[in-house]
């Protein structure tokens, strides 16, 4: 007997092919799309690079509440050196006189270092307040980036789904339409079908066959979108689930619109308000800051950045305490709390018209999806009663109990059904996200 080799190269690029075309046939459900999406996606990924700005600045806010330390430094060289005028009687002089006398050198180098301590500042406080509410608004605004990029996957998803079902029940009324084809060709061949009857025919079987390759050229452009939305390569091919109505059922109950994002953030915009009403109350405040001083200073006539006078440098240091106390500003520091005042009210103004609309939403959007759903029902069934007399008219047609005319017009009943059972679909699927949307439950876990 023969014995068979086979090349190890060859056997190693027959396997990765195979795990290529095994990997292009992964299923993704829709909450695998989500995740790809929210993963990869860029506006998520400058959400985060805000949340990160946000913490820096929070630290930078607590900064204030430690010591800064300065070193200073300055070097003079004096062209002319300054003089003083002092009384002349002092040296010896005439009492009245005046002379002048310089009491320094041409060069003056001083070094210091300083270390300053915020003790009481209302502005400081304030600060770090703000910057943790800005924290808490980039994370809602995160959260609303979310719910757009789930609202978009979602809606693009379940239109794949529709595209999908309607391409499976094409494909089967092609099936149907190729074997009454044949099936009437021998009629026709026998003069015992009419030409223009066997024509009619081909006419409602091409256009079974261009509205296939456009529906196709649709779902490709729809999963184009879905890849670009998830991060994917567009070479690489995604499969999907397909629909089940089952999961499409909700609960409908009273709504809590205070956990919708932009409820959330419109609560936040009145404490922003409300800080920075603060901040201007700040002006009215006295701050106190603690210091240290220590410092050297040497001279010296002849040009040079280390040397002095008798190689000695003149010591000094302090402690000290810096008081503010604001008494009178022309008004203006009373003038920005006023104005912050009617920030505050447009802030909580704003927040009820969003909350009326967001109420308003969850109705509209309940009584849609109820609608919806009562549609899709009423066209499921007519779907499924035109299927079962399209099947009946097959056989009643071989049987010449019907005629050709009344075949094409039960295939056309069938298809105005599909298409009416296809926009119910989608409907009560974009209705279904519309509700969590408006219930703010869309970004829920994610």
């Amino acid at each position: 007997m023969r014995k068979i080799t086979i090349n190890k190269t060859v056997l190693l690029g027959f396997l990765m092919l195979l795990g290529a075309q095994l990997q292009a046939q992964k299923m993704y459900t829709l909450e695998e799309c989500i995740q790809q999406t929210l993963t990869n996606n860029l506006q998520v990924k400058n959400s985060r690079l805000d949340e990160q700005t946000v913490n820096s600045q929070i630290t930078e806010a607590k900064s204030g509440f430690l010591p800064s330390v300065d070193l200073n430094g300055q070097y003079q060289y004096y062209i002319t050196i300054p003089s003083m005028l002092v009384p002349a009687e002092m040296f010896g002089g005439v009492k009245g006189q005046y002379a002048a006398i310089s009491f320094s050198s041409k060069q003056t180098t001083t070094a210091s270092i300083q270390v300053s301590q915020v003790l009481y500042n209302q502005k400081v406080f304030i600060a770090l307040k703000a910057a943790q509410t800005a924290k808490n608004v980039t994370a809602l605004q995160m959260t609303k980036t979310k719910e757009d990029l789930i609202y978009n996957v979602s809606a693009v998803y379940y239109n794949l789904q529709v595209l999908n079902e309607n391409l499976a029940m094409l494909d089967s009324n092609i099936v149907s339409m190729t074997k009454l084809l044949a099936i009437n060709k021998v009629l026709e061949v026998n003069n015992i079908l009419s030409k223009s009857a066997y024509k009619r025919l081909e006419i409602n079987y091409e256009n079974l066959k261009n509205e296939r390759q456009n529906l196709s050229l649709t779902g490709e452009k729809a999963a184009n979108l879905l890849k670009f939305l998830m991060g994917l390569p567009m070479t690489e091919a995604i499969k999907i689930n397909s629909f089940d109505s089952k999961d499409s059922k909700l609960v409908i109950g009273v709504a809590n619109v205070e956990n919708r994002t932009d409820i959330q953030l419109m609560n936040k915009q009145i404490e922003i308000a409300g800080l920075e009403k603060k901040i201007a109350l700040a002006d009215f405040y006295p701050s106190l800051a603690g210091m240290y001083n220590y410092g050297l200073t040497g001279y010296n006539n002849e040009f040079s950045l280390t040397k002095t006078i008798n190689d000695s440098w003149m010591k000094g240091s302090y402690v000290g305490l810096q008081l503010r106390v604001p008494i009178f500003s022309g008004f203006s520091r009373m003038q920005k709390v006023k104005q912050k005042e009617f920030g505050i009210q447009k802030a909580k103004n704003s927040y009820e018209l969003v909350k009326q609309s967001a109420l308003k939403e969850v109705s509209d959007a309940t009584n849609n999806y109820m609608s919806m759903s009562n549609s899709f029902e009423n066209t499921k069934r007519s779907l499924a009663l035109a299927k079962e007399l399209f099947a009946n008219s097959d056989t009643e047609y071989k049987s010449g109990i019907i005629s050709i005319s009344d075949l094409l017009l039960i295939q056309n009943d069938l298809t105005t059904a599909r298409n009416n059972y296809s926009n119910a679909m989608i409907n009560l699927r974009l209705a279904e996200i519309e509700l969590r949307k408006s219930k703010g439950e869309l970004a829920n876990n994610k």
